[in-house]
């Protein structure tokens, strides 16, 4: 009896072990995959990241919620993303004032502030999607231009963290 109750104990062990061996695989998760903080699954591919390392690797005011992208602007976000744009989108209730004062004192100071309606419009805001009546507090160092625009709406300020790699132009290997 005792030998049946040990066989039988195993036997589910094992077929846990396996089942679980299983559930992993199809997942995704393996050693390698958790150092790159990314999750595998037959539908697709998650990046797990903390709250403060969201989006470009921009300071994020305190008191704001990261908004997520509808489905509709889900394909449109990814397009960007194809060509070197990266944006965050966070809200808060606060008055614009008072974030532009903590970004002035948080950014470093490669970050030049550019105020709204300052003449004339720099090109990479077209691409980025950055309004004329934006605050913006803008860096470009190499082939990377990093912006965090400020914009008011009827519940307080809408704040882009945006990073535009540009890719260097083709070079010709005719001689």
């Amino acid at each position: 009896m005792m030998i049946g109750f040990f066989a039988g104990i195993g036997v589910l062990l094992g077929g846990g072990f396996l089942l679980v061996n299983r559930v992993v695989r199809s997942v995704g998760l393996s050693a390698s995959s958790t150092s790159q903080n990314a999750l595998h699954t037959p539908t697709g591919t998650v990046r797990l990241q903390k709250q403060d390392q969201v989006g470009p690797g921009l300071p994020v005011y305190p008191r704001s919620a990261l908004e997520l992208p509808e489905a509709a602007s889900t394909t449109t976000a990814l397009k960007e993303r194809e060509k070197g744009v990266t944006v965050a989108m966070y809200h808060t209730t606060d008055a614009r004032d008072f974030v532009d004062n903590w970004y002035s004192e948080h950014l470093s100071p490669e970050f030049k502030r550019r105020d709204s309606g300052d003449k004339p419009v720099p090109e990479i805001f077209k691409d980025a999607n950055v309004a004329d009546s934006d605050i913006a507090f803008v860096a470009e160092r190499g082939q990377q231009t990093r912006i965090v625009a400020l914009s008011m709406d009827e519940t307080g300020t809408k704040i882009a963290l945006i990073r535009v790699d540009k890719s260097p132009p083709p070079t010709d290997s005719n001689p």
